[in-house]
């Protein structure tokens, strides 16, 4: 049965309180990893030499991403000022994007921010991932370039300063929201977590998620390892399937091909763990089924974003018009793609004077932002207050089961 927002607010708000009581622990988090292909657009917005839109003066926004990993963010973006650019652009001027590909590495994400504040750009939207938004917020903070990301989830992606923002919810957040899920959805009262060795993503979450739910008086009945690049997890596995009577939920935020594995023995009848897995967004991942077959079903995990979720009427109209454009159903990096972009356009409409201050100004001050998903504002350390959708594996797809308002 689907949450109603009033009922969501109501049975999630101490899980507010251990995100609070928590946060300490977002040193640890990394963005989330997984790899999916990047749908071409029908029409390049600007390339990576424009000189501009037919010769005549624009309105210049950067766009670090990492293609193809998560790759869609870059079509979100572009549909963001495709539309922009239909409704009359910015006081008549026309948007350009200027596109740069990082290939996840920092030092070239760096680089190009540079080359980016050199061709003039007002606003920086991207990276994608928090490594690189680290070492690029450096560069915006000392240029006075608004910047904000994709898909970062480490609540560091905006420590180097004002003008730093992220798009995305953070780690602590979604980690958070799962505990809240497993107690009061699913009545969840034991656990068992299986975290990945080294995996700061995989561990941040887990930590989170142990000191919740026992803050919530549940009980971690064992917390289980295993190594990135693992295909046998018998041993983990038989340690979890090993508590008796058995326990209500399994914990696993994994990344790369290693988890849907792990479920897939999980559920094998050598092992026999009947109990549901819950995740978080790394488990949105177009090869999840395919890899974990059958396993993977009644599973649970966070995610930004769903096209079969409940929509606003703004959702709704970027699910049409992205679908139309690349031919398929956006996905979670895409919606953050498009909203990213779209926050910094409207954040640019509303100044008299189209400076980087006054457009970071407005980006601070952005309330009750509805487009793909919904923001409510951006806190003191200008991390996103967003709404979240839990999605689950029913008859071999992913589909949204809860929406999460902020």
């Amino acid at each position: 049965m689907l949450f109603q927002q009033k009922k969501t607010t109501l049975r999630y708000i101490t899980v507010f309180g251990i995100l609070a009581a928590f946060s300490f622990m977002s040193t640890f988090f990394l963005s989330c990893e997984r790899a999916q292909q990047i749908v071409p657009s029908k029409d390049i917005v600007a390339s990576e030499e424009s000189e501009g839109i037919n010769g005549a003066a624009t309105i210049k926004i950067g766009f670090i991403y990492s293609p193809s990993d998560p790759g869609t963010t870059r079509n979100g973006a572009e549909l963001a000022v495709a539309l922009a650019n239909e409704a009359g652009g910015i006081n008549t001027l026309p948007i350009e994007l200027l596109i740069r590909d990082d290939k996840r590495d920092a030092a070239l994400s760096v680089q190009h921010a540079e080359e980016l504040i050199a061709a003039g750009v007002l606003a920086i939207v991207g990276p994608d991932y928090s490594v690189q938004a680290v070492e690029v917020g450096v560069v915006a903070q000392q240029h006075g370039i608004p910047m904000v990301t994709t898909y970062p989830t480490n609540p560091r992606a905006s420590q180097n300063g004002d003008f730093s923002f992220m798009g995305a919810y953070i780690d602590p957040y979604q980690a958070s929201m799962m505990v809240g899920f497993a107690m009061q959805e699913l009545g969840a009262m034991t656990a068992a977590v299986l975290t990945e060795t080294g995996g700061r993503y995989s561990e941040g979450l887990s930590a989170t998620f142990i000191e919740g739910f026992t803050a919530q008086g549940g009980t971690i009945a064992v917390h289980q390892f295993y190594e990135a690049g693992a295909t046998d997890f018998t041993e983990p596995l038989l340690a979890i399937a090993a508590v008796e009577p058995g326990v209500d939920v399994v914990f696993l935020p994994g990344l790369g091909s290693e988890f849907p594995l792990a479920v897939k023995q999980a559920k094998s009848a050598d092992i026999g763990i009947s109990a549901p897995f819950l995740g978080g967004d790394g488990w949105d991942r177009p090869d999840l089924v395919e890899i974990g077959g059958m396993a993977v079903e009644g599973s649970f995990f966070a995610n930004h974003f769903s096209s079969g979720g409940e929509l606003s009427d703004e959702a709704r109209q970027f699910v049409t018009a992205y679908t139309a454009r690349f031919g398929i159903a956006p996905d979670g990096p895409a919606a953050l793609g498009y909203d990213s972009a779209t926050i910094v356009i409207e954040a640019m409409r509303r100044t008299t004077d189209l400076t980087s201050a006054a457009i970071r100004a407005q980006i601070a001050a952005t309330q009750d932002y509805s487009g793909a998903t919904m923001l409510s504002h951006f806190d003191e350390n200008r991390h996103a207050i967003k709404s979240l959708v839990i999605n689950t594996v029913k008859d071999g797809k992913i589909q949204f089961y809860q929406f999460i308002a902020p």
